[in-house]
């Protein structure tokens, strides 16, 4: 109905599983190369696993358009199957109708098929999908499959595609024999925020629309309603197609091109029946919101600019305040607030914090213990501070369930630029210096908060809590709540910053080269000339994290940079 409207060719967001609109994602991507590494060199048993709605089956299609002539298939969709009728499926997509033979004449027959194929240079591939539902007696079948083989290889590759379910019942005692035969295995997690966004893109794209600034013929995507879109689909790409799906519906009844919050928020509640969507705030929220706000100093604002590293000027290099003992750093904290209400509709408390129930008591719960205090701690303090002014501000907005994290945090900010900063989550542990980070801390939650991310540590990160504690959250937990954006804070922008570029030379450079190659992008020896492997070795780090890929060290990726390898920065200027 609102394709003309759009000037789209075909629904974008459709639940059939076509391969033409698979979106490539680093998962995906890696998730097709296991796959084609497996059948091409005969591994025998892939497994691919992946949560409801991940795209596993639009992935197996694809996988079929992948195989040329050389490669027979089979593709089955019904799993509950009994060993018998197994082999009668694999037999009739291998075009070997079994009437008038049964048992072990079917195999025989299979067999015969297979070793035909293996003589003449051609491989066999059965792919089952949806394979958590087969039984274990249907396995074990399989398993005597695969001992369909020469001296020389596997006859028969055999790829399991399925829910989680399907890694936990191969892990059974019964199924050990089968589950060491498996060789090539990958589990397919759900989108990061970045790659959400382009997933709506790209399904756009196919669709029929050119895209631009403005997402084809008109049609654009405030960041409050991808943000929106992320938050209720979890990263899960068959729920992302229902939510833009209804959206689109939507602002075609309203007659707008422009998907905002407040439409996404109306097709969350369409598909939740009526139920409260997304972002919407309680009246209890806001109240919390005005006490906090009330109760804020102007003081604590004032003092930021002196409390948040700067950049350097062009002559200084890249500086950051004389670090004092921590103990005295520690003392001149600021004393909590007086009134600190917590409510569910406004969560902004670290992982491990427990979250009363509304009209429950607040029962103390064990503490984990913390790590101890690293990296600079009066920043960590000063970006706290920071968050709460950003908090405060929530109620003031007309409708704070469109607040945007970002223009919030450059309200109270003063002097400070806030720089949103999107790199891929396997770069997060090699975080040096505190930054926000925005999540989204449980499910009931309705919308984002912001944490301060004091440091990264191996497969994970330090959240920093307004005690001073660090508190220890894994890369796993991380990517069920993350929203795919870091903001990093800067000295505001002069005519004085400088970028680095080819064939300059001097301390700078050497301070750049030594952050490079601590972060493994640079193999050289600093030497304080930008020559073309520093060119180089900065590409990869904006193709990293998702900035302008220039091979210049302009402020964009020095700030960012800086976060990923401040310590050497910092001697070396």
């Amino acid at each position: 109905m609102y394709l003309p409207f759009f000037n789209l060719r075909e629904a974008p967001f459709d639940l059939t599983p076509d391969p033409r609109f698979l979106f490539l994602s680093s998962q995906h991507e890696e998730a097709l190369t296991h796959l084609l590494y497996g059948i091409h060199e005969r591994k025998g048993f892939i497994e691919i696993s992946g949560e409801v709605g991940t795209g596993k089956t639009v992935l197996c299609r694809a996988l079929l358009e992948q195989l040329d002539s050389s490669v027979s298939t089979a593709l089955l969709f019904n799993s509950y199957l009994t060993r018998t009728e197994l082999l009668e499926a694999i037999s009739r997509e291998f075009g070997l109708p079994p009437e008038g033979v049964t048992g072990a004449a079917v195999i025989d027959r299979l067999n015969t098929y297979l070793l035909s194929e293996f003589s003449a240079g051609r491989n066999a591939v059965v792919v089952i999908d949806e394979a958590q539902n087969l039984e274990p007696t249907v396995l074990e079948q399989l398993r005597m499959l695969s001992n369909l083989e020469t001296a020389r290889g596997k006859l028969l590759q055999i790829v399991l595609v399925g829910q989680p379910e399907l890694r936990d019942k191969l892990s059974l005692p019964g199924m050990r024999q089968l589950d060491q035969r498996i060789a090539v295995r990958f589990h397919i997690n759900e989108l990061s925020r970045a790659e959400a966004d382009k997933y709506v893109m790209h399904r756009l794209r196919v669709a029929g629309v050119a895209g631009s600034a403005a997402i084809g013929n008109g049609i654009t995507f405030t960041r409050r309603a991808l943000a929106l879109i992320y938050q209720y689909s979890a990263g899960l790409p068959r729920r992302i197609n229902l939510v833009c799906d209804r959206t689109l519906m939507n602002a075609f009844v309203h007659e707008t091109r422009c998907i905002n919050g407040s439409i996404v928020r109306q097709s969350v509640r369409d598909l939740n029946g009526g139920r409260r969507a997304v972002g919407a705030r309680t009246p209890g929220a806001r109240l919390v919101g005005r006490l906090a706000l009330a109760s804020l100093t102007g003081c604590a604002l004032l003092g930021l600019a002196t409390s948040v590293w700067m950049l350097p000027d062009g002559r200084a290099g890249l500086t950051s305040p004389a670090a004092k003992p921590v103990a005295a750093r520690r003392a001149t904290t600021s004393p909590p607030p007086v009134l600190q209400v917590v409510d569910d509709a406004a969560p902004a408390v670290p992982p491990g914090v427990p979250v009363p129930k509304p009209g429950s008591q607040t029962v103390s719960a064990p503490e984990p213990e913390s790590p101890k205090p690293h990296g600079d701690v009066a920043l960590s303090q000063a970006l706290w501070r920071l968050r709460k002014g950003a908090e405060a501000l929530l109620p003031t907005l007309q409708d704070s369930a469109l607040a945007d994290w970002e223009n919030l945090l450059r309200t109270v900010a003063g002097e400070l630029e806030v720089i949103p900063f999107q790199p891929r989550l396997a770069q997060l542990p090699h975080i040096s210096r505190p930054c926000f980070i925005e999540v989204l801390p449980h499910v009931s939650a309705p919308h984002a908060v912001l944490w301060v991310l004091a440091r990264g540590v191996p497969d994970g990160v330090l959240i920093y809590r307004e005690s001073g504690e660090l508190t220890p959250i894994s890369l796993s937990e991380l990517r069920r709540m993350w929203y795919g954006t870091l903001y990093l804070t800067a000295r505001a922008k002069t005519d004085e910053d400088l970028t680095l570029r080819p064939g300059m030379q001097g301390d700078q450079v050497r301070a750049l080269q030594l952050a490079l190659k601590q972060g493994g992008y640079l193999l050289d020896e600093p030497s304080g000339l930008f020559d073309m492997q520093t060119q180089q070795a900065v590409k990869r780090f904006q193709r990293d994290n998702w900035l302008p890929v220039d091979g210049n060290a302009g402020r964009q990726t020095l700030i960012a940079l800086l976060h990923f390898g401040g310590n050497t920065l910092e001697r070396a200027t």
